[in-house]
């Protein structure tokens, strides 16, 4: 990449006037005076809308979650229409901002390294939801496609300057050209073309949409914001990158948001500029469905303007970052809106190798990540890297090419053909199976699909006379009467007529707990392999072969294997390698109403006991790991009505029997909702010794405890580890 034509602008660009405006701003202003939106259920309410409304300025259809009608309106119209039973909310058309105080980034997440070997984002859209995009930069038009610009946000050569907030272009070449630099500066970051020109963007081949939302001052409307996510959604873009954010909340924004999910849109967002602080990510990257994006500098520390709080899911080069600004210039800018398209950029390279289910860019991203130092709250899982998310450096998940039985190798001979049996299809809604796992194989289901075949090359493996673990994770789009179930055909006659069901789930309304559900395989079940559907329905139990039915189905390979009769042999064989917790320095909790429910030590579920403020589970379920391997571990607890809770792990991995050269690991921190699952990817040392050592979970109140202090409120469980 040539650099002869950079000029290095260092700036700390202030929007909507001065550096001070660089903070998120999220109410309405008095440019707002007399703008509503009106929320109402999907298909009642709009005539009594039009009604009071003095104008009306944005309609947006989300589907089955509603619609949304923004305009001005009088203080009695709203009050009206706070009171139809047809309005799901009324809220003012408040106003979101470009997060910035004002390329080193590429190659600090290891972009450069993903291109060299090929990946580069091509066929993938990204939107630019920002203030435009340049429309003719020598290092961007090649790569834009079609734009949009919401109403009063169109480009305009009026805004006065910096002083105004503007930049000083003299014509403006499309409604959605960039009339302030901010939007021009992120897509450069996300995707300037590799053409020898300027700077080069994580994903120099993808697709950039510019959609303006805000106005050349860098702030524009809840109806805007909203109105560009679902235009982008409609367009089928894959990744919406949003470096732009409100300290409060908007019930549009939200609709819109959960819209673009239901979609399988991948949704980036900065996490804010009201650093120094804690807990005090912006919204929409606070929203659950958002990868929220702190920012950090060339040194990997964290930029001091950076919020942070638990929901920073990774970090991104945000300080002093290069990037491209109208016309054909180039500037260093600074804040979370740098550090935002780094990780849409990453999305997009990701989806363009094949990995096209939103949740698993999304988890590949975050294991991929880089450990840099900083607290969970402030870089999440950790710094972006780009090419380990592709797996491209060593070419695998560094366990030395030996996972052990993990299903994966030489199980391709196991996999059933799904086609052999009769189809069975969901109908595309707003229901959607999240995970599957099976006997601790998880699969990640994709929200855009009512179909999706997992029957290669994950093959699951079960004994004649033995049993499956079935968990389901599932959203249920805001609405009741769900229901799910498993279809086994046992006796492979590629049939379902014979097929043995297990409900999962009957008419349930709260997607927030998984339907679960043991399987037994009978004794005399066919041996090889054979096909399992898992069904996610609404309104009733759908049989395996219904078509169209709203819901989702997913087919899985299941091989079955002759019973060895001698599980009390493999028993003996695991006490023997059970550790005694008595050996190291006791820990408990204290009898209160905070209690650990589960524990989940990699797909291994242990039931805890409320009445007890210790437990000792060494024996006999012995958790294994390997040398430089990892493992997975989820906490369901209950608080008992209090709050600030934590969560943590300590492991002897020297097997000193001794706390004080232990690791600990948070499972969470200040957590105030108990139906929040704790969870934490644990990385076994290349040295730890080999062998059983204790692993003790601990729930706590108040703060993190010590790993042998006793009586403090909440609970403790002991496990064994043995390390391969």
């Amino acid at each position: 990449m040539s650099e002869e034509n950079v000029s290095r602008r260092r700036l700390l660009q202030g929007v909507g006037g001065g550096v001070a405006a660089t903070a998120m701003v999220g109410t309405g202003s008095a440019a707002n005076a007399g703008q509503y939106i009106i929320g109402i259920e999907p298909n009642r309410g709009r005539s009594a809308v039009h009604d009071a409304a003095d104008s009306i300025r944005n309609e947006l259809d989300f589907g089955r979650i509603g619609r949304a009608i923004s305009g001005n309106f009088s203080k009695q119209a709203v009050q009206r229409l706070e009171n139809n039973p047809n309005v799901r909310y009324v809220e003012e058309n408040g106003r979101m901002h470009a997060l910035q105080t004002t390329p080193y980034g590429i190659e600090k997440v290891d972009a450069d390294v993903a291109i060299d070997d090929g990946e580069t984002g091509d066929g993938v859209s990204v939107a630019i939801l920002d203030t435009g995009i340049d429309a003719q930069h020598e290092t961007l038009e090649e790569n834009l496609g079609e734009g949009w610009a919401a109403d009063g946000a169109e480009c305009t050569t009026s805004c006065g300057g910096w002083g105004g907030g503007g930049n000083d272009i003299d014509e403006c070449l499309e409604e959605w050209d960039d009339d302030n630099d901010h939007g021009s500066h992120c897509a450069g970051t996300a995707a300037a073309a590799d053409n020898g020109t300027g700077v080069l963007g994580v994903a120099p081949d993808a697709t950039l949409h510019a959609v303006k939302v805000l106005e050349c001052d860098g702030g524009g409307g809840f109806d805007n914001i909203a109105a560009g996510i679902e235009w982008s959604t409609d367009q089928g873009h894959d990744v919406i990158s949003m470096s732009l954010g409100a300290d409060t909340e908007s019930s549009a924004v939200n609709d819109a948001v959960e819209y673009a999910a239901s979609q399988g849109v991948v949704l980036v967002a900065a996490a804010g500029n009201d650093g120094p602080c804690s807990d005090c990510v912006g919204f929409p990257a606070r929203h659950e469905e958002v990868i929220a994006v702190s920012a950090t500098d060339e040194n990997d520390d964290l930029a001091d303007f950076s919020s942070t709080g638990p929901e920073v899911e990774l970090a991104a080069p945000g300080v002093d970052t290069l990037s491209t600004i109208p016309r054909d210039d180039y500037a260093e800018f600074s804040g979370t809106s740098m550090a935002c398209p780094h990780v849409a950029g990453g999305a997009a390279t990701l989806i363009a190798s094949g990995v096209t289910n939103r949740s698993e860019v999304r988890q590949q991203l975050k294991d991929a990540a880089d450990d840099i130092g900083l607290g969970d709250n402030e870089q999440g899982s950790g710094r972006l890297n780009v090419a380990d998310a592709l797996d491209i450096e060593d070419g695998d998940d560094g366990d030395d090419g030996d996972d052990g039985d993990d299903g994966d190798d030489g199980d391709d001979d196991k996999c059933v053909d799904a086609s052999n049996w009769p189809a069975g299809t969901g109908r595309d809604g707003d229901e959607n199976i999240d995970q599957v796992n099976l006997d601790g194989q998880v699969v990640e289901s994709s929200a855009a699909n009512a179909y999706e075949d997992f029957t290669c090359p994950d093959v699951v493996t079960v004994q004649q006379g033995g049993s499956l673990d079935i968990s389901m994770d599932w959203s249920d789009g805001g609405f009741d009467d769900h229901y799910a179930n498993v279809y086994v055909d046992w006796e492979q006659n590629q049939d379902w007529s014979t097929a043995e069901e297990t409900v999962l789930l009957e008419s349930a309304g709260d997607d927030s707990s998984a339907a679960t559900a043991t399987v037994d395989v009978p004794s005399d079940a066919a041996l090889g392999g054979t096909l399992l559907r898992v069904r996610l329905n609404w309104g009733g139990l759908d049989e395996p072969d219904a078509t169209s039915e709203y819901g989702e189905v997913n087919d899985f390979t299941v091989y079955v294997e002759e019973g060895d009769g001698d599980d009390d042999d493999d028993d003996d064989d695991v006490e023997e390698e059970c550790v005694d917790a008595e050996n190291w320095p006791a820990g408990t909790g204290s009898d209160g109403y905070e209690n650990i429910d589960t524990v989940d030590m990699d797909g291994q579920v242990f039931e805890s006991s409320a009445a007890n403020a210790y437990e000792d589970f060494t024996c006999p379920d012995v958790v294994t790991v390997q040398q430089g391997g990892s493992f997975d571990v989820a906490m369901d607890w209950s608080d008992g009505g209090y709050d600030d809770h934590y969560g943590s792990i300590w492991i002897d991995w020297d097997q000193n029997e001794d706390w004080s050269d232990a690791d600990g690991y948070a499972l969470m921190e200040s957590e105030n909702d108990d139906s929040v699952t704790a969870t934490r990817t644990i990385d076994v040392p290349s040295d730890a010794e080999l062998g059983a050592t204790l692993c003790r979970v601990r729930l706590s109140y108040g703060g993190h405890d010590g790993a042998d202090d006793t009586d403090e409120f909440g609970e403790v469980n002991d496990f064994t580890l043995f390390v391969e």
